[in-house]
């Protein structure tokens, strides 16, 4: 819902902190835009749905279009200046979609007044930046590639190796990890159906430092239809509310912060996975 521009609430306790369990692993994700009493959300969602029709009108005016693209460069420069990142070379039609929907929840109407925000928030250039960001994955998402990953590459990375010659991956864009933990599982799966034992590393990096934190955490939601039975049973253990990739698949993942345009790139890879 979120990639979508949908509107998030997660449940709070009285001091507006998220509690135990499934709101706290929301609230976790960086995807939650307000950690709320219960008793509040009624009124959350119908300002939010109130602001929505007041500025109905944004997308379909092509003066309020042209508009935007004259501030564009202005929210870059305090986007480069307050987190680092240049996004000028992202989609003219995204930025202008998640400035907008950030001044949705803020309840801004024009946007003079919220790059008036931007400059004196330091606070909201990293929420901007976050929004900027949001990934989108899971387990062995798209099928029919992990598929040939099985049945193709990693097969072919294993063959005739010498013992001594680690394997080496590398997922740029890995948002909150599920990828790497499902590579990991397929070059597991692999050696031990060729009865071989090669050191493995797997990187993932994103930009997201929030999400790396999720992904070094590796706790995820129950019930993922996405991966099998055996390979829930074989590779993820149970821990109350979530499920949590066992040591020997995490051992060999790392994750950190990093910009692919800004940083260096890995090198000596035997596999770069960049599908997302």
């Amino acid at each position: 819902m979120k990639i979508h521009g949908g509107f998030t609430l997660a449940q709070a306790e009285f001091d507006e902190t998220a509690m135990q369990g499934m709101p706290t692993n929301a609230a976790a994700t960086g995807l939650v835009d307000h950690v709320v009493a219960v008793e509040a959300m009624p009124a959350k969602l119908i300002a939010h749905q109130a602001q929505l029709g007041a500025v109905s009108g944004w997308r379909a005016s092509q003066a309020s279009r042209e508009e935007w693209q004259r501030h564009l460069t202005k929210i870059g420069a305090l986007l480069r200046a307050g987190v680092g990142h240049d996004f000028t070379d992202y989609k003219s039609n995204t930025v202008i979609r998640r400035v907008q929907r950030r001044m949705q929840l803020l309840q801004i109407n024009d946007v003079s007044s919220y790059i008036a925000r931007l400059e004196t928030d330091a606070d909201e250039a990293h929420t901007l930046f976050r929004e900027f960001l949001i990934g989108v994955t899971q387990f062995f998402r798209d099928p029919g590639a992990f598929e040939a990953l099985r049945a193709t590459i990693v097969p072919a990375l294993i063959e005739n190796r010498s013992p001594d010659d680690p394997i080496r991956v590398w997922v740029p864009g890995c948002a909150t990890g599920e990828e790497v933990y499902s590579l990991a599982i397929l070059l597991r799966e692999a050696m031990a159906a060729a009865n071989v034992d090669f050191k493995v590393q797997i990187f993932g990096t994103d930009l997201d430092a929030n999400a790396i934190a999720v992904a070094r955490a590796a706790r995820y939601r129950k019930a993922r239809a996405e991966v099998s039975a055996e390979r829930l049973r074989m590779w993820l253990a149970s821990e109350g509310e979530v499920h949590c990739p066992i040591k020997s698949i995490r051992e060999i993942c790392i994750f950190s912060v990093h910009s692919v345009i800004k940083d260096a790139p890995f090198s000596k890879l035997d596999l770069i996975s960049c599908r997302n």
